[in-house]
């Protein structure tokens, strides 16, 4: 009996070691948990075998942790230790990083995340903003291109959107839809579905990955696009946190986040498609948005670069700004 008692416990002592964490760290999310977070989630997984356990990062999924417009900033003052979120939501505090969520710059989401790469790597200031406000940058989501979804037809046409209620976020959105002739209503993503439910909005905005696990195509079964496309969320660790890690966990994270950026852009072709199916399969066809009135569209539509760059100017960052507004504009042309 003493050697079955000795000989379970050696075979029992990885699994403990694995469960004696040495860095208990929160992350927030704003988003539920499913499979359109997986590579999110396996990044998650990956630094906590690689640390045979002695990091682990426990999520807390939809905004548990605070909502979508603050997690960052609780990140910055060490009350999450990671957090995701698209900059987007922060216009004021992280102005640069503003620019990779500006709707008809992209023709991409690999074109988006492989811009926004090299301007990183390229100007610092980037991530001289993210340090200000007490965050590092870890990876970006390559988020899908955004197709507009509703219970009534014809967001295929601009005549069709014209007058609708249409989910915006953001200070950009707002504008693209202000120039299909639609009435911007600011909404978050876990609010789109009830949004459409109650007629908050006619038509809500989402990439297909969304619309499928959030089964928003059960409110809204008309489905047109694509619309646009720009970078998705992106996964930030508080300096607080990172400064307090040992080295050896430190280059561990930046690790696997480069692994789990490579794997973005591998995932999401094959995310869409998949998303597709599954909307398909509800016995809803996606209905491609008239090219016409596509090109009409973005003629009518502000350069939003060039107001990026304005907006750049009134807080002081006007020649960084036209500087990486310069750049950018070449590396979209090539």
């Amino acid at each position: 009996m003493k050697r079955f008692l000795a000989a379970t416990a050696f075979a029992l002592l990885p699994a403990l070691s694995m469960a004696q964490a040495e860095y208990n760290l929160r992350w927030a999310h704003y988003l539920p948990d499913g499979p359109f977070l997986e590579v999110e989630n396996q990044f998650a997984k990956n630094v906590e075998q690689r640390t045979n356990g002695k990091v682990k990062i426990n999520a807390t999924y939809a905004g548990g942790l605070g909502n979508v417009s603050e997690i960052l900033a609780l990140a910055g003052r060490g009350a999450v230790d990671f957090a995701t979120a698209p900059a987007g939501y922060y216009p004021d505090r992280l102005p640069l990083w503003k620019a990779s969520q500006l709707p008809f710059v992209f023709e991409s989401p690999k074109q988006a995340i492989e811009t926004l790469q090299t301007l990183r790597k390229e100007f610092p200031s980037f991530d001289a903003e993210m340090k200000k406000m007490g965050i590092r940058f870890l990876f970006q989501q390559p988020l899908g291109s955004y197709y507009f979804l509703g219970n009534q037809a014809g967001c295929d046409t601009l005549a069709g959107i014209n007058g609708k209620k249409v989910r915006a976020f953001g200070a950009d959105i707002p504008k693209i839809v202000s120039a299909a002739g639609g009435v911007p209503v600011t909404l978050s993503t876990t609010e789109m579905y009830e949004g459409l439910q109650r007629g908050v909005v006619d038509y809500a905005n989402a990439d297909v990955g969304n619309l499928a696990s959030l089964k928003l195509y059960e409110v809204g079964n008309k489905i047109c696009g694509p619309i646009m496309t720009f970078t998705g969320h992106m996964m930030a660790v508080s300096d607080r946190t990172w400064t307090r890690l040992p080295k050896e966990y430190q280059d561990i994270i930046a690790e696997e986040a480069a692994a789990a950026q490579q794997r973005y852009l591998e995932w999401v072709d094959a995310n869409n498609q998949k998303a597709i199916g599954v909307i398909n399969e509800a016995g809803i066809e996606i209905v491609p948005f008239n090219p016409d009135d596509m090109a009409k569209w973005k003629a009518a539509a502000p350069d939003l670069i060039e107001g990026w760059v304005r907006e750049s100017a009134k807080r002081g960052q006007g020649d960084e700004a036209a500087k990486i507004a310069a750049r950018w504009r070449e590396l979209l042309a090539q």
